[in-house]
């Protein structure tokens, strides 16, 4: 009868234990996100962890070709050979704390969801984060204003990763869109398109000959989540006009500086009067 009790003494306590061990689990505070950063630049994906005591902060790599999650770090200790890899980690508080993976010298292939994970046989707490690998892209001229007839040319580049092969590189899609400035007016069909690759740099040139006033609009080149717009106005004797702007910018300029200094000059007049009567 005593060895019974003793038994579910013994049962009790450890029961109580294991649930002080769960609520005392620590807690991943930062929510699942997505995260975009650019081609060769750094990463660094954060989880926010609450009461971490003795356990240790996983870092995964979900691998979509086989579905598994590929071990990158335990606490400090890179699984990895890659030396583009780093784990850094600092606290707040006693129970605040972060931990980050440091992924350097992007390329192409480190886009994809990253797991943040804490476990033990008991529980396991964890959140994704995914990343998007921009390419950086540029359009030249950002506004252009010309006069009819004029040849126009814009210039839309986006950075190849080196590690790919100009093949892949070249057939990448830079698209084009026009918003008219005038009504009901659709995009003009004499306008035409040329791509160049030199070196790491794919480039879309769009090309109009002999612009006229109705390509006056707003020209978009894409490439997958990224746009560039420019302002595009063609009108006749517009260079003119801003000429005379400009010209009667200055004079209003100058006609400023002298009325203040003819004011500076009548206020000593009038200092001096005060000060000899």
């Amino acid at each position: 009868m005593m060895m019974f009790q003793f038994k579910q003494v013994f049962l009790f306590i450890l029961m109580i234990k294991f649930i002080t061990t769960e609520n005392n689990f620590p807690q991943i505070l930062t929510k699942t996100y997505n995260q975009t950063s650019n081609l060769t630049s750094t990463a660094i994906l954060t989880c926010h962890v609450l009461d971490l005591d003795e356990h240790h902060v996983t870092w995964f790599k979900f691998d979509p070709l086989t579905s598994s999650l590929h071990p990158l770090a335990v606490g400090k200790e890179l699984f990895i050979t890659d030396k583009r890899y780093s784990i850094s980690s600092y606290s707040t508080s006693t129970r605040d704390s972060y931990w980050s993976l440091e992924i350097y010298q992007l390329n192409l292939s480190d886009e994809g969801t990253y797991l943040c994970k804490i476990a033990n046989r008991r529980a396991s707490v964890s959140i994704s984060i995914y990343l998007h690998i921009q390419i950086p892209m540029f359009l030249f001229p950002p506004y252009l204003y010309v006069e009819p007839g004029t040849n126009v040319k814009l210039n839309c580049s986006i950075l190849i990763d080196n590690n790919n092969n100009n093949n892949e590189a070249f057939s990448s899609t830079i698209n084009w869109h026009f918003i008219s400035n005038q009504y009901n007016k659709t995009k003009p069909n004499d306008v035409h398109t040329r791509k160049i690759l030199l070196n790491n740099s794919l480039t879309s040139s769009l090309i109009i000959q002999h612009a006229q006033t109705y390509h006056s609009g707003i020209w978009t080149c894409v490439y997958k989540r990224q746009r560039r717009t420019t302002k595009l106005i063609v009108e006749k004797d517009v260079l003119q006009r801003q000429r005379i702007s400009a010209l009667l910018s200055n004079n209003s300029n100058r006609r400023y500086s002298l009325l203040n200094f003819l004011f500076f000059i009548l206020l000593i007049n009038y200092c001096n009067k005060l000060f000899f009567i």
